[in-house]
């Protein structure tokens, strides 16, 4: 059966995975071993108990819809200008996320396999995404699920090979911490892993039966993902210790280029696993272009929805190319943390309330 958007609880549960396996692997592992000197696991239950919140705060807000979209059913609740004002942050918030996702992938590229190629070329994969966004959010899904099972594949094959040269050791304190990581702005900085509820919920109409339907699917996929996840982030640090992992840009791009034995065919691990990491990139910039010109179309909808991927993509493009260095992607991550925590917790809070409101006065209307 499927919702109102026409995606199944299986292509949401896609969907998901192939976000987490996008946003995880690049900045997310150097931001949480800076974040704290306890253990690992425990800011990343913390995060899960998070994501589960914020999730569940959207799914609460989407069951209101009653087969509308979101943010069309906030317009006719407030109308253009309060819409847009209330939107703003998202809208900063998906421009950002587009321009910090492609630069981090091209940036790797350019690290790992293709060094004297201008990021300016790389940064025109952004094409791919862009033509995926424009067909619509069913070619997307069909993309999906296409690369699902070949990247997940291949990925956990990598996850396995990483055991191989492993000191448990150097992953301890496995049960201690001190809260540290809550005063550390590294911890709030990692926010957009667990943020992947919220790009579906801008796409599709749905209403309650939907709404839930598609929480459930987001559980599952977190679930899933966790071990991926925490791979990510103790593979480098059982490999190479705390100190060394804290001061590496890229510490899994790293930890994978340090596996080497005899038998393996292919000479670099890196180059695979960049390759099959393009195949998460490209649906989860495909669904965040999506989202960003859903909500533009939502906002201005007499703009023609052509012209729309077509400036967002030379906005996102020319902003991602003028970035000087690697530096300055890592500071929009950290300069933007009160964006991303408005976006998980006040704003489905926010929405809700509108909603609410926006019943009840229909409901005295209708009385009178």
């Amino acid at each position: 059966m499927k919702t109102s958007s026409g995606i199944t609880g299986y292509e949401m549960f896609v969907i998901q995975m192939l976000f987490s396996g996008a946003a995880a692997g690049f900045i997310y592992p150097s931001f949480l071993i800076r974040s704290t000197s306890g253990s690992y696991w425990i800011p990343i239950a913390v995060w899960v108990a998070g994501a589960l919140l914020s999730s569940w705060l959207y799914s609460r807000m989407l069951a209101r819809l009653e087969d509308n979209k979101l943010i069309a059913a906030i317009r006719s609740a407030l109308g253009s200008v309060w819409t847009s004002i209330f939107c703003l942050p998202v809208l900063l918030f998906l421009f950002g996320t587009l321009v910090v996702m492609l630069r981090a992938y091209s940036e790797i590229v350019t690290m790992t396999m293709l060094p004297t190629t201008p990021i300016s070329f790389l940064n025109g994969m952004l094409l791919a995404p862009a033509a995926l966004a424009l067909a619509g959010m069913m070619p997307i899904v069909r993309a999906a699920r296409v690369f699902f099972l070949l990247a997940f594949i291949c990925t956990l094959a990598l996850l396995i090979l990483g055991f191989s040269d492993i000191d448990w050791t150097l992953g301890t304190p496995w049960l201690r911490t001190n809260g540290d990581f809550l005063l550390n702005k590294h911890f709030y900085a990692g926010s957009f892993v667990w943020m992947g509820f919220t790009f579906t919920s801008l796409i599709g109409s749905y209403r309650m039966q939907s709404a839930r339907r598609a929480w459930r699917s987001y559980v599952v996929a977190l679930l899933c993902a966790l071990p991926l996840i925490a791979g990510y982030v103790y593979l480098p640090v059982m490999t190479f210790g705390r100190d060394l992992s804290q001061r590496l840009t890229f510490p899994f791009i790293s930890k994978m280029d340090s596996i080497y034995h005899y038998w393996i065919v292919f000479e670099s691990m890196t180059a695979i696993f960049v390759s099959v990491t393009m195949l998460y990139v490209l649906i989860t910039m495909a669904l965040q272009l999506h989202a960003l010109g859903e909500m533009i179309k939502t906002l201005m909808p007499r703009a023609h929805n052509g012209l729309i991927y077509v400036i967002i993509f030379i906005f996102v493009y020319t902003a991602a190319t003028l970035l000087s260095s690697w530096r300055e992607v890592e500071h929009i991550v950290l300069v933007t943390i009160a964006i991303r925590l408005y976006i998980m917790f006040a704003f489905p809070l926010l929405g809700l309330a509108v909603l609410v409101f926006a019943r009840n006065q229909r409901g005295k209307g209708n009385g009178l």
